[in-house]
C-alpha cells in the first residue's frame, strides 16, 4: 500500500538516499560485482535501502540491477514504455557523478501521449515511481553524452 499518495501526484517522487564513500569508490573503480554485493545487503529486509523505501510503500522484497547507459555505445537508444508488471513500486537510485545529457526517466499514465521527463539526479538522488498497478508506465531515454549509472529496483 502506498503510504504517502500526496507525494506522487504525477506518479513519481524525488528524494535522496545517503550512500557512503565505499559505494562511490566501487563505482569509480568499476567493481560491479562488489557493488552488487553491497546492494544485496542494502536491499535485504534489514538493510538501509529496504527500510528507507518502506517509509513510502508496503512490500516484501526488492529486486535490482546495476544499470549502465553510456553515450559511447553505438547501440544506445531510447527504451520502450513498460509498467513493471506485477511489481508494486519502483526506484532509480543514481550512482552518477558526472553530468549526463539525455538518459531521462520518462513517466506517464498508461497509454497517454503526454509524459514527464526526469533528469538523472546526482549521486544518491533517488526517483521513486509508481508502476502499472497504479496506472503508470515509464521508459529511459537515450544517453547522448556521458555515462548514466543507477541502481534500478522493483519492489513486490
Amino acid at each position: 500500500m502506498l503510504k504517502w499518495p500526496e507525494l506522487f501526484p504525477n506518479g513519481f517522487h524525488i528524494s535522496h538516499f545517503t550512500l557512503g564513500d565505499e559505494i562511490r569508490t566501487l563505482v569509480q573503480k568499476e567493481k560491479w560485482k562488489e557493488l552488487d554485493q553491497e546492494f544485496k545487503k542494502l536491499t535485504a529486509k534489514d538493510g538501509r535501502l529496504f527500510q528507507f523505501l518502506s517509509k513510502f510503500h508496503d512490500f516484501n522484497e526488492i529486486e535490482f540491477i546495476v544499470s549502465i547507459r553510456d553515450a559511447i555505445n553505438e547501440w544506445e537508444e531510447d527504451g520502450i514504455w513498460h509498467d513493471d508488471g506485477s511489481r508494486v513500486f519502483a526506484f532509480s537510485l543514481s550512482l552518477t557523478d558526472e553530468a549526463v545529457k539525455g538518459g531521462r526517466l520518462a513517466i506517464r499514465v498508461k497509454g497517454e501521449e503526454n509524459f514527464m521527463q526526469i533528469p538523472t539526479p546526482s549521486f544518491g538522488g533517488i526517483i521513486l515511481f509508481l508502476t502499472g498497478i497504479y496506472g503508470f508506465e515509464h521508459k529511459i531515454h537515450q544517453v547522448l553524452e556521458g555515462r548514466r549509472i543507477i541502481i534500478a529496483g522493483w519492489c513486490s
